[in-house]
């Protein structure tokens, strides 16, 4: 009897502690919500500037509802577009959080580890996302589940419902999809991971268009704060992309890729891009090869092209440039001036064009710097900004085999010979086409390619152009005689 007792005592004990432990976690929880929701919108204003995009994305909690051992929330994300004639979009959810240190819902997920809260989001029917439940059939088409840790850590898993939709102008198949999140505490630190197998849409109205493409990959990764000190890697790819009309078999893509790489130190940012388009084919016939197109930002002050930025989105400068007020455009130039003054560098290394025959590709690498001038000086004399480009290099190489290649590619689509071809005419119109500048040595032509090397000194203002020195009116001169 003794023993029941004590038995009985232990659990009435435990259960008080526990439940006064998930008291404490709920109301922890609470003030963790609103946290997380201030720093949502922190850095969804932060991701928006650095892809200089002017839209904004604003989360609000409008209920919550705390309880002992769980609490649940009402909260809207919503999307205000540029235009101002534009109707923001506003998406509702509802939040099912278990409270810790133990919720029983994160035990049914597989996780033993003590936290703060475990989370259930799903997005709730209303007039703007009512359209995705219709394509969904109904069902819930976007939830994801949260485990929030007491350092305020997030891990999130937001699943994408799969689409089945036959409608009267749009046809769409798309497999669904998961995202995996997880946001440090304190910190900035970020990492998305996700994958979408397969979408098709057969657009079938009165101008079809039909788009397929498989294998959705993302993943995003940063260390830090990008803005002073971090590092960004990230990388979005889909493959076999086909695009095609009632008419044409339109053009394919066995890739495309997006590779970011960025580090900040001391608030000075060094940021590399490259997109990737691989193999290339028209009309299901014509193989038109891979492009390549790489990016490099070198020392760039990253505070003054995030206000500027913040100063573009704040005003809708984007969509009318020209209504700047003065106060606005002189803090634009100011910014401007703060950018210039780390001496930032453009490259484009490389812009590529490569088949099985050969490849074509430019390089060019700008140097800027802050004029030596005043703001108003600047303002007041606009030539004075030629002194903010000390040097600058392009050099471009067109190889004659790749072009023949493609012409070869055409012609045996075209169902023509090799002598009825353009193939056979390719070289002959080549040389006639770029002759003027060959002959005032502006490009230099061989058997295998096509080529210059540009280069632009700012402090003489000469260009020099294949060993050649030029005056920007002696080179302006010059290619009006080519045109001719």
């Amino acid at each position: 009897m003794k023993k029941s007792t004590g038995l009985v005592t232990l659990v009435v004990v435990l259960a008080a502690a526990y439940g006064g432990s998930t008291w404490y976690t709920g109301k922890k929880t609470e003030a963790l919500v609103q946290d997380k929701v201030a720093q949502f919108n922190t850095l969804a204003a932060e991701q928006l500037q650095q892809m200089g995009m002017s839209e904004s994305v604003v989360m609000n909690v409008i209920e919550y509802q705390r309880g002992v051992l769980s609490s649940n929330a009402r909260y809207t994300i919503t999307v205000k577009p540029t235009a101002a004639d534009e109707k923001p979009l506003e998406l509702t959810f509802e939040d099912k959080i278990s409270h810790g240190p133990l919720p029983m819902s994160a035990l049914a997920l597989g996780n033993f580890t003590p936290v703060a809260a475990l989370s259930h989001s799903t997005l709730v029917k209303t007039k703007d996302s009512e359209g995705w439940f219709k394509l969904t059939g109904d069902k819930t088409p976007l939830w994801a589940d949260s485990l929030v840790g007491f350092d305020g850590a997030v891990d999130s898993n937001v699943h994408f419902e799969a689409i089945k939709h036959q409608g009267d102008e749009i046809k769409v198949d798309f497999s669904g999809g998961q995202l995996r999140t997880k946001a440090g505490g304190k910190s900035k630190d970020i990492v998305v991971t996700g994958s979408f197998p397969n979408l098709f849409v057969d657009d079938i109205s009165d101008d079809p268009l039909t788009l397929q493409a498989s294998n959705f990959v993302l993943d995003f990764k940063q260390d830090g704060d990008i803005n002073v000190n971090g590092k960004q890697v990230g990388k979005l790819s889909v493959d076999n992309v086909k695009m095609s009309t009632a008419e044409t078999d339109g053009i394919t893509f066995k890739q495309i890729a997006v590779n970011s790489d960025a580090v900040t130190k001391d608030s000075i940012s060094d940021t590399k891009v490259s997109y990737q388009l691989s193999e290339l084919v028209f009309e299901d016939k014509v193989k038109l090869g891979s492009a390549e197109l790489v990016m490099n930002f070198d020392r760039v002050y990253a505070p003054a092209i995030a206000a500027f930025s913040k100063l573009l989105s704040d005003s809708n400068l984007q969509n009318d440039i020209e209504s700047v007020d003065s106060a606005t455009a002189q803090k634009m130039l100011e910014l401007v001036l703060q950018a210039l003054e780390h001496k930032p560098v453009l490259r484009i290394e490389p812009l590529r064009w490569y088949t099985a025959a050969g490849e074509s590709k430019a390089n060019l690498r700008v140097e800027l710097q802050k004029p030596n001038a005043s703001a108003q000086e600047l303002k007041e004399s606009p030539e004075l900004w030629v002194e903010a480009i000390p040097a600058a290099q392009l050099d471009v190489l067109i190889s004659k085999a790749m072009l023949r290649g493609l012409a070869a590619e055409m012609d045996k689509s075209e169902g023509l010979s090799a002598e009825e071809g353009n193939a056979a005419m390719l070289d002959m119109v080549l040389d006639a086409a770029v002759a003027p500048y060959a002959e005032s040595k502006m490009v230099k032509v061989d058997e295998n390619s096509i080529s210059t090397e540009i280069k632009y000194n700012g402090t003489d203002r000469v260009f020099d152009i294949n060993g050649q020195r030029f005056t920007s009116e002696q080179l302006l001169g010059l290619v009006l005689m080519g045109m001719m």
